[in-house]
């Protein structure tokens, strides 16, 4: 004999789980009717146990019928624990961009202060900013900074030394690529 499963009863599985159909999602609308599904079917000796009840809708309740289930659907305390851990993964990801980020910008500006210390300057060009940024991605810092070391060591004024520092680098970025140079 089927013993029927309590308002209360029902209630608590939509609330662990989420008012949302484990099978596809769906939450309740004016189209979608959730009911409360035995992963177990009662058929084949299924309780009214919470661990044996989940939310479902209306059509993936009757797609399923009293068939039991492969894998039983995800417990909520299994994908509030998922979840947590994608957002650790997502923020530690975005730490590491930040550090390399913060990384590449402490090299631009090491670059860049050679340049400023060597003509008394306290500002550069957004320009010259932007072509240092462009060596840096293609060449290591120590070949940027070697390029930048040069230039200003032979060259008297700004806008010749700049250009000069940029021949150096476009010399080691062919090189490297095999092109004659």
């Amino acid at each position: 004999m089927r013993i029927g499963i309590s308002k209360k009863t029902r209630f608590d599985v939509f609330k662990r789980d989420g008012f949302c159909c484990v099978y596809c999602g769906a939450h309740p609308s004016e189209t979608v009717l959730l009911e409360v599904d035995h992963v177990h079917p009662v058929a084949e000796g299924g309780t009214n146990e919470a661990d044996n009840l989940v939310t479902a809708c209306w059509d993936c309740n009757r797609g399923k019928g009293a068939r039991l289930l492969s894998s039983v659907p995800q417990p909520l305390e299994d994908k509030a624990a998922e979840t947590a851990e994608r957002e650790a993964q997502i923020r530690a990801y975005y730490e590491i961009l930040e550090a390399k980020k913060q990384r590449l910008d402490d090299e631009l500006w090491s670059i860049a202060d050679i340049y400023m210390q060597r003509f008394g300057d306290d500002s550069i060009l957004r320009t010259r900013l932007a072509s240092i940024r462009t060596f840096l991605a293609r060449l290591t810092y120590y070949e940027v900074q070697e390029a930048m070391e040069i230039a200003v060591d032979k060259m008297r004024s700004r806008v010749p030394a700049f250009n000069y520092f940029c021949g150096i680098c476009w010399r080691k970025i062919k090189r490297a690529n095999g092109e004659d140079v």
